[in-house]
């Protein structure tokens, strides 16, 4: 039991349920309640003013049994380690259930990247390069970017570690810019396969989405392309918003003309989009849509909220959008949940790609990546409506599924 809770504290209710239809051995059981290594480290750093600062930085590995592990870097004030040991077990899952031969990582700095210079920012992420050393490399750790980290931050962290390492290697850090063996297609590769996910969803349940309502929390660039993306398919946009603020209109909104507001450095707070009525971040979750998708943050679906909703699907594009304690209730009213190991893995599938396309020295076109990222995803809706129906499970408990069968094969002592 001592065991389980761990497991719960680190998982949620979803991977539990599906522990305990499972078969998977205790020696087994073990190794997922608790991560492989915790490196935790300060790092000084020096300021445009000379002065120094002191901030604080980790480096989670949960398990590398599926192979070299993969997980972001963050810059942000809520860094925390518990919060790191979480995301690194789902970055495993993730890539238990897409297929993918990595093992789950992540890591990240307690700093607020806005209240730093760029040369500051850059000085931050050598040196969170040089605290790991010889701890990263393709064949050991690969590093992605996170939230207040970008292809320039990667840049910085991919010319340390060839620096320290006297040699060209890029496949140690993905997420780097295209002219630095970054992979093209990579900004829209979560939203292009979030659509497929949901696309062999609608075929297989006989649904025409032409017309269908969608409401998106947090418009950045997984929600933003996806809310384009869904409007190309004939889907209306009918609520959307980003940390400051949301807009709402029952006609529909314009996704193009959000995106492009939001290029040009619009807040929603400040925008006003034909018919538009502005409302609040959370309340973009509870207005009535076909499709709630919650791409912001963890735990953005509380039970205060899950007994507000007015969906009949919740797609889990942020991490873990729903809180543990509030599952219960989304399902309680029948709505469906398009899981995020899933409904996201785009992202990360374009990111192994990335991995391999530098570890093999070649440089695929938009259209080749692109082709590939749909081939696999494709692949992987197609697995989890079948663990589904062959399991008689919902498809949140099938994705579960689907990891465990891999890791349980691939978990040694």
């Amino acid at each position: 039991m001592f065991i389980q809770k761990k497991i719960l504290a680190i998982s949620g209710p979803r991977f539990l349920s599906a522990i305990e239809q499972s078969s998977l051995s205790f020696d087994r059981l073990i190794l997922l309640a608790e991560p492989q290594s915790v490196r935790r480290f300060m790092l000084t750093l020096r300021m445009d003013n000379g002065e120094k600062r002191v901030f604080t930085g980790w480096r989670i590995i949960f398990s590398d049994c599926l192979g070299p592990t993969k997980g972001g870097v963050r810059f942000h004030p809520s860094t925390n380690e518990s919060d790191l040991i979480t995301l690194a077990f789902r970055l495993l899952l993730k890539c238990a259930a897409n297929g993918l031969p990595h093992g789950g990582a992540s890591g990240g700095v307690a700093v607020d990247p806005k209240k730093l210079s760029p040369k500051e920012k850059e000085r931050l992420a050598r040196a969170y390069l040089n605290a790991l050393m010889d701890q990263v490399g393709p064949d050991v750790d690969i590093l992605s970017p996170d939230l207040g980290t970008d292809a320039g931050v990667m840049s910085w962290m991919s010319d340390q570690y060839n620096k320290n390492r006297r040699a060209y290697i890029p496949g140690a850090i993905n997420g780097k810019p295209p002219e630095l063996g970054g992979i093209l297609g990579r900004p829209t590769a979560t939203a292009r396969g979030a659509w497929t996910v949901l696309r062999a969803f609608f075929v297989e349940r006989g649904i025409t989405p032409t017309g269908l309502t969608f409401a998106i929390q947090g418009y950045g660039s997984a929600g933003g392309n996806l809310a384009r993306i869904l409007q190309e398919n004939g889907l209306r946009l009918v609520a959307a918003s980003d940390s400051t603020g949301g807009l709402y209109s029952q006609f529909g909104l314009d996704a193009e003309a959000l995106w492009k507001a939001k290029e040009q450095g619009h807040s929603f707070k400040d925008l006003q989009i034909g018919s538009s009525s502005p409302i609040a971040n959370d309340e973009v979750l509870t207005v009535k849509a076909d499709l709630i998708i919650p791409a912001a943050t963890a735990n953005q679906i509380t039970k205060g909220v899950a007994r507000n909703l007015k969906c009949n699907w919740v797609v889990e594009i942020a991490n873990s959008p729903i809180a543990s304690d509030a599952e219960d209730e989304v399902i309680a009213r029948g709505i469906e949940i398009i899981p995020d190991i899933v409904a996201n893995a785009g992202g990360i599938t374009m990111s192994h790609f990335e991995w391999a396309q530098n570890r093999g020295g070649l440089s695929w076109t938009a259209e080749e990546a692109s082709s590939r990222l749909d081939s696999k995803m494709s692949v992987t809706a197609a697995n989890l409506l079948q663990v589904a129906r062959n399991r008689k499970v919902s498809l949140a408990i099938a994705s579960q599924f689907m990891a465990l069968e891999r890791l349980s094969s691939a978990l040694h002592l």
